[in-house]
């Protein structure tokens, strides 16, 4: 029996749905219907659909996460009056958003205008699509997950610095430029950060990366490629202490001076989507994923849909480091944020690298005990 997917299950709701479509419709027209190509349409559509709403109620779970993490830090109490605690907020300002005009500047090009911030939207959310949460999140058929979500998560400087000269605004095109050296400048440890793990894993598919973590999880002997790639994280995502890009108090928000309305949300919306992707990505590259080591009680792993309920566990307590960042550090300049991300950064993630094959080619490891299963 094939193992229950996130995918089997939105095509067996499609073939449910156009079954029952199809008693309603003459023999001929219910052939139509129902054929495989007809199911697997409406399958992907499905699927799309879930993805979306999974993603964008953790995503305003997340704002709201921050706004309550920051007030504790802050010693105050974040936002309490529009909801129970405040969890409506987020929508309250979002129907503001939604009810306010967008005005494109008069000299600002039409096409770039509108469709940076669409695409950078769109393509933050299509990661989720191949990112695994769970053993049933999806049926691993793509080999090369890890490669494909980074490749999809480096799109961001195009769109960004599209958006920023499409504004035909010196303030803006700044703040662009300033966005694209930071996110080149810190892919790269990041990338490298990436190779460590997978010569400890021995592979680019994200679900074997955790199930190659079921034994212990890779932040032990890989806890410098952590530190690199979860500082590279910080910079692509923009967040303090490396939001340079942004810096409202300098720049005016920097590269999207011009935008408001739906359109200044989707940057901002997609901002916090690429922070619950770099969150993801570090609970699946060096936490273990969905999994937990073998000593721990099978009853507190065995319950229905444990593997997700833990997965985001550990997605939200990442997140939760991320805030306590940025309560805690000020703002650096560029030229040090530069410097940190050529001259120590790469250093510390090629680093990172021969520990791991060191690790690999020696196989056991004195402090945690040999693990004879380390690197495939």
């Amino acid at each position: 029996m094939a193992p229950m997917t996130l995918f089997s299950v939105a095509d067996a709701i499609a073939a449910a749905l156009l079954g029952l479509l199809g008693r309603l419709l003459p023999a001929g027209a219910a052939h139509a219907v129902t054929a495989p190509d007809v199911v697997l349409g409406l399958a992907t559509v499905v699927f799309a659909a879930i993805l979306l709403a999974a993603s964008m109620l953790n995503t305003i779970l997340l704002i709201w996460y921050e706004r309550k993490l920051l007030g504790r830090f802050m010693d105050r109490r974040g936002a309490m009056h529009v909801g129970f605690a405040g969890l409506l907020q987020n929508f309250a300002d979002g129907l503001k958003l939604f009810r306010k005009d967008t005005v494109r500047p008069r000299e600002a090009d039409s096409l770039g205008f509108w469709a940076s911030p669409t695409a950078y939207m769109i393509t933050s959310l299509l990661i989720f699509g191949v990112l695994p949460i769970s053993t049933g999140w999806n049926d691993g058929s793509l080999p090369l997950t890890l490669l494909l979500a980074l490749v999809i998560f480096s799109f961001a400087p195009l769109f960004i610095f599209l958006g920023a000269w499409a504004s035909n605004n010196k303030y803006s095109l700044i703040g662009g430029m300033r966005s694209a050296a930071q996110m080149i400048a810190y892919e790269v440890p990041i990338l490298l950060a990436v190779v460590a793990v997978v010569v400890l894993s021995g592979s680019f598919d994200l679900t074997t990366i955790v199930n190659e973590q079921r034994n212990y999880w890779f932040w032990a002997p890989l806890f410098l490629a952590l530190i690199v790639f979860v500082a590279g994280m910080l910079a692509e995502m923009e967040r303090i202490p490396f939001d340079l890009p942004e810096a409202e108090a300098e720049l005016v928000e920097g590269w999207n001076t011009e935008y408001g309305g739906m359109l200044f949300a989707f940057f901002m919306l997609a901002d916090y989507l690429r922070a619950l992707v770099g969150s993801i990505l570090v609970v699946l590259l060096f936490l273990g994923g969905w999994t937990w080591p073998s000593y721990v009680p099978s009853a507190l792993t065995s319950f229905p849909l444990a593997g997700i309920v833990w997965f985001m566990v550990k997605t939200y307590l990442v997140f939760g480091l991320f805030v306590w960042v940025r309560a805690a550090l000020p703002r650096v300049r560029t030229d040090q944020l530069l410097r940190l991300g050529w001259m120590r950064m790469v250093p510390l993630a090629l680093l990172s690298i021969v520990l791991a094959a060191v690790v690999v080619a020696a196989r056991c490891l004195p402090v945690l005990g040999c693990i004879p299963s380390i690197g495939g």
